[in-house]
């Protein structure tokens, strides 16, 4: 399970762990965002400081009806206690963790500030729902 807040904006905030290049482990917050379909966003200068290797370049329709290229790279997450090879969209706003990274997972949260957010795998919340 993963826990975090949401904080006074109104906004999920969760922490989450990177792999960086040399082996090291990251440590930052993400806020959670259900209008991006994508499994992270993170800015050009913390890509750079993890040495994330450049995969390819894609496109997004943003919220604002704008189309725009992007840079793709490769990145090793701490999800849920175990390594998961993602792509990272560079986008320079604060990390966003997308709808694919959450799938199989239910994510639970009371929209208040101060009040926990938990997101739990799929089978776990289906053991912990019937007993």
């Amino acid at each position: 399970m993963i826990t975090g807040r949401v904080n006074g904006f109104y906004e999920a905030v969760i922490p989450i762990h990177l792999q960086e290049v040399g082996g090291g482990i990251r440590a930052l917050e993400a806020l959670l965002d259900t209008g991006f379909n994508g499994t992270l966003t993170l800015p050009l200068e913390l890509i750079a400081t993890l040495k994330l290797p450049w995969r390819t370049r894609g496109n997004a329709l943003l919220a604002n009806g704008r189309e725009e290229m992007f840079d793709i790279y490769a990145a090793t997450i701490i999800w849920d206690g175990r390594r998961r090879s993602i792509l990272v969209e560079a986008v320079e706003t604060q990390p966003l963790v997308g709808m694919r990274l959450l799938a199989d997972y239910d994510v639970r949260l009371r929209v208040q500030p101060g009040e926990v957010v938990q997101i739990v795998a799929v089978s776990e919340a289906e053991t912990s729902s019937t007993s």
